[in-house]
């Protein structure tokens, strides 16, 4: 079967034509068994006015269509089948409704809003009540005021108390009202574009968990960096106390020199002497450990077999878990927990151990002075007579140890100042990755495949907000700085030389407004993050990010509609009230009536409106008139509101003595008369496909 283009078919035709056939049988086997199941489907009333209408709507599976299932098939527990009012004569006791796009219609307060409320209210209590008061004008149409009994029917048979369900229900002027928030807007473009773009939530997700760690180690570090930036301010101080190297030792020759004068003078031999001086070497370095040991001791007294010192352990990963699956989460929890208990028992295990180990040494340092006082008893009293010789002796052991521990500072120091470099190393890598998920995020989406989001591009943007001028206020900018430039905290300088940052903070170097803590200054300005803010555009306008929205307001409204459409779960039915109230005229004819025509193949639509292109330009597969009883507008029954059904087709030429108004005359005529412009909008219909 050879198949035109729409081009190429208006060329040859003047107008897009529908497409029908029948089953060509040519036996009674093959009577409504089409070859290869080319069923044709028709969507009318069962007339030929109903028949008429494919030619209206010729467009592929508008109102025809060649298919094997049948078309526009929706799931039955989300469709509305009807609407049941009981325990009132205000409503009739039932309205059906179709499963496409159902639009009522009627003249100021003829009941339109309050049926679709009824409706919203019978499937979402709770949602009906939070977005209107009531179903109906003035206190006494309050929902606590209502007694009468509404419920609904799904397309399954049964009743929301049976089968939950859900709707998407915009009150009248709803749209209005929250496109004037640009804010409220913003808030939920990053849902439906996560919904939208799932690999991309992954990403962000991601992003922003590592985003988080790296902050958490640039914070650790920082602590680090302080800490060990105070145990060298406190070595200097030492190495100061201790005093100068160089001075020592040459104290230390000139002493060695008075015992070298002392023993030839007192006829001690250089044996003797060299002994002696082990023996007071090794009694003072027992000594001094014996008190390293007891100051250790002081610090774990507690600590037993029984008494624990550390009673807690947490292992902290990185990157977090919290992008990972929740089952691996759990698999990878309890496997850490385990090791968590067993490295606890483990390190307290070896705190027990190292004191029960000092202990031992203390009690053997104990014993090898005594033994040595013992054994050596005669050439240490011998040496002890001579006073002089003893106070150098002991002068030049002060010397040795003094020079030791000026060894052991320096090195202690030289190695804090490396542990100093690193801890600069990891901050900066830290910066620079978080910038790098940053752009990277912008990337990603940028690169993204948004080609069935239908007219709306989403992107990402990113900078300082609030928090920027929170932390600025926390460093003096008056004062001027290698960091500060033009009365402004310079950022990417900081970034760029978080080591110089620090040294220049913990210096005093860079000044802080009084009240501040340097460290916590340090991890506010090294800690602080861009913040990530989504945009979308729509026919070259943006909403979102940090700018200020270009849209007008009809298109926010437009924006905000698809917003909320795409931000719900499933494709359950849309009410929607007066929708035109809220956009421009121009959208309403280039926007709402394709948009609905695209999403009532989806999802069940219900919409009041007084808006012929709406009604009559979506093709409405059911129109619902509605009338409230009056003296120039009766209803034969008296009712207070009564509701004409039937599709756009349905025509009746008015009958001026019918007493009842909504059966005087039908659907197409009620259209015409009751809707902005519908007459010029059935004419524009025809005049489309250029139907005479």
């Amino acid at each position: 079967m050879k198949k035109d283009i729409k081009k190429v078919v208006i060329e040859k035709c003047g107008s897009l034509k529908p497409c029908i056939h029948g089953s060509d049988a040519h036996t009674e086997e093959k009577l409504f068994e089409p070859d290869e199941q080319r069923y044709c489907w028709i969507k009318a009333d069962l007339t030929f006015d109903g028949f008429k209408q494919i030619v209206y709507e010729p467009e592929p599976g508008e109102r025809v269509k060649i298919s094997p299932v049948e078309p526009d098939q929706k799931d039955d527990y989300k469709i509305i089948s009807k609407i049941r009012f009981t325990n009132t004569n205000d409503f009739p006791e039932e309205i059906e409704f179709n499963k496409n796009l159902c639009s009522i219609i009627g003249s100021r307060s003829s009941g339109k809003s309050a049926l679709l409320a009824y409706v919203a209210h019978s499937v979402d209590k709770e949602l009906a009540e939070e977005l209107v008061k009531g179903p109906g004008e003035g206190a006494d149409y309050y929902w606590d005021k209502i007694d009468l009994v509404h419920s609904i029917e799904w397309g399954n048979r049964q009743s929301n108390d049976e089968s939950p369900g859900k709707i998407v229900y915009i009150p009248q002027n709803y749209l209005f009202k929250e496109s004037k928030n640009s804010d409220e807007i913003k808030e939920k473009i990053k849902p439906v574009l996560f919904k939208v773009l799932p690999h991309f939530k992954i990403k962000y997700e991601q992003a922003v968990n590592n985003i988080g760690v790296y902050n958490q180690q640039i914070s650790g570090q920082i602590d680090n960096w302080f800490d060990l930036s105070d145990s060298i301010k406190s070595l200097d101080e030492q190495l100061k106390n201790l005093g100068d190297k160089t001075a020592i030792e040459k104290e230390k020759e000139e002493i060695e020199l008075k015992i070298k004068n002392l023993k030839e003078k007192n006829q001690l031999s250089n044996e003797d002497l060299k002994q002696y001086q082990e023996i007071s070497a090794v009694l003072s370095k027992h000594a001094g450990r014996i008190d390293v040991i007891n100051t250790e001791l002081s610090q774990i007294s507690n600590v037993s077999e029984e008494q624990n010192y550390f009673i807690e352990l947490k292992v902290t990963l990185s990157p977090s878990m919290a992008s990972l699956p929740k089952g691996l989460q759990d698999v990878i929890k309890k496997s850490l927990e385990k090791k968590e208990d067993e490295i606890l028992k483990e390190i307290n295990k070896q705190v027990v151990n190292y004191k029960n180990t000092i202990e031992r040494e203390k009690t053997e340092a104990e014993e090898t002075i005594a033994k040595i006082k013992e054994e050596k008893k005669e050439l240490i009293e011998k040496y002890q007579k001579n006073i002089e010789l003893e106070g150098h002796v002991k002068k030049l052991n002060e010397y040795n140890e003094t020079i030791g521990k000026i060894n052991e500072t320096a090195m202690e120091k030289n190695n804090s100042k490396n542990q100093l470099e690193k801890c600069e190393e990891v901050i900066k890598f830290a910066i620079d990755q978080r910038k790098s998920l940053i752009k990277e995020l912008a990337t990603n989406i940028d690169n993204a495949d948004q080609s069935t989001l239908k007219g709306i591009k989403y992107g990402v943007e990113y900078g300082f907000d609030e928090n920027l001028e929170e932390v600025t206020q926390k460093i003096n900018i008056k004062e001027k700085s290698k960091f500060i430039e033009k009365g402004k905290l310079s950022i990417d300088e900081i970034r760029e030389k978080p080591g110089e940052f620090l040294s220049d903070l913990y210096s005093g170097e860079q000044k802080i407004i009084k009240g501040n803590e340097k460290k916590q200054v340090a991890r506010d300005v090294l800690s602080l993050t861009e913040k990530i803010l989504f945009n979308a555009e729509m026919e070259g306008d943006k909403i979102g990010g940090f700018s200020e929205p270009t849209m007008t307001p009809g298109k926010r409204a437009l924006f905000l509609l698809r917003l909320i459409l795409a931000e719900s779960e499933d494709t359950w039915p849309l009410l929607i009230d007066q929708p035109e109230d809220d956009l421009d005229s121009r959208s309403i004819y280039d926007d709402i009536v394709p948009f609905l025509k695209d999403k009532k193949k989806e999802r069940q639509i219900i919409m009041v409106s007084h808006n012929a292109n709406l009604v009559i330009g979506s093709d409405s597969e059911q129109v619902i008139v509605a009338n409230r009883h009056g003296t120039d507008r009766k209803n034969a029954d008296g009712r207070q509101f009564n509701y004409l059904t039937g599709s756009l087709e349905y025509s009746k030429t008015k009958d001026e003595d019918c007493e009842d108004t909504l059966e005087s005359q039908g659907v197409c005529e009620h259209s015409c008369e009751i809707l902005d412009g519908g007459r010029i909008a059935f004419e524009q219909r025809k005049n489309k496909y250029k139907i005479k």
